[in-house]
Parts: C-alpha cells; structure tokens; sequence
C-alpha cells in the first residue's frame, strides 16, 4: 500500500513537474535547505536554554513562544518541500534505507517534540535541571540524525 502511495505521488502533476522541469528541482531543494537552516537555529536556541547553557536570563516560556512558531513554520516548510523532492525520485526514495531511517527519525523527533519536549519546556523554571538537560540532548540528537540521515539519501 505504501508502494502505491509513492507511485501515485510519482505520476502525480507535481511528480510530473519536479521531473521535468529544469530548475523546479534545484529551486524546491535550495526552499527545503533554507527551512532546515532556520528550523536548525530554532532547535539549538530551545535546546541549548532547556540545557541551561545560553540565553540564562530569558525565561524559557518566552524563548519557547518565539522560537516555537519559528520551528512549526520551518518543519511544515520542510514536510511540504520534502514532498515535493521526494515526488521527483519517488520510487528510489521508497527502496533507500536512509530515507527510511529519515522518516522514522523525523516522526520520532516530532512526536518527542509535541510530549515530552514540550513538557519540559512549559514546566521549566531559571534553573535548567537534570532531566532538562537530557531532554535538550535527546532533542538535539535526534534533530541531527534526521539531517545526516537526509544527507545520506543522496550517498545511497
């Protein structure tokens, strides 16, 4: 059934499109890159503040509220884009190992980012405690294997 979807996507007009044009591709790829550098800033100012290590004075609360509407419009950038580019090599993405491990990296990352991040984040005091700090770790790790995961799409 999963096969069918990734066919489908790959006849699709946009399937179509991203196959043919000459820059649709390269212009989709250079949109996706551009949401990952921004959600990438996101991720580490949260994370690193949940951790304790920089922003010590601003309230968690508020770097939450800036920088969480900053992420959620970046990812959803990134979901829409990546859509696009996988509707170009849609079948090739569906058989590579790295585009899997991308996917269940990514809905491990935002299922970890909506429960137990989020969390943490709205229970936060000044004070970064232990189980915090870990949760900034994990949240990072994760952010970071989906990008190595991603990179290595195009290696496999």
């Amino acid at each position: 059934m999963l096969r069918i979807w990734f066919l489908s996507l790959a006849q699709s007009t946009l399937g179509q499109y991203m196959q043919t044009s000459k820059w649709g591709f390269a212009v989709v790829e250079a949109i996706h890159l551009l949401a990952l550098a921004i959600l990438g800033g996101a991720v580490l100012i949260q994370d690193l503040r949940l951790m304790g290590l920089v922003f010590k004075e601003e309230p968690m609360r508020r770097i939450n509220r800036d920088m969480g509407r900053t992420l959620l419009g970046s990812l959803v950038i990134m979901v829409l884009s990546g859509i696009a580019l996988v509707s170009e090599e849609a079948l090739k993405c569906y058989y590579n190992p790295a585009f899997r491990w991308k996917m269940v990296l990514l809905v491990a990352v935002i299922v970890f980012y909506f429960t137990l991040h989020r969390s943490a984040i709205n229970r936060s005091t000044e004070e970064s405690r232990a189980g915090d700090r870990i949760i900034g770790a994990i949240s990072i790790f994760l952010w970071l294997g989906v990008g190595v995961a991603g990179r290595a799409i195009g290696l496999i």
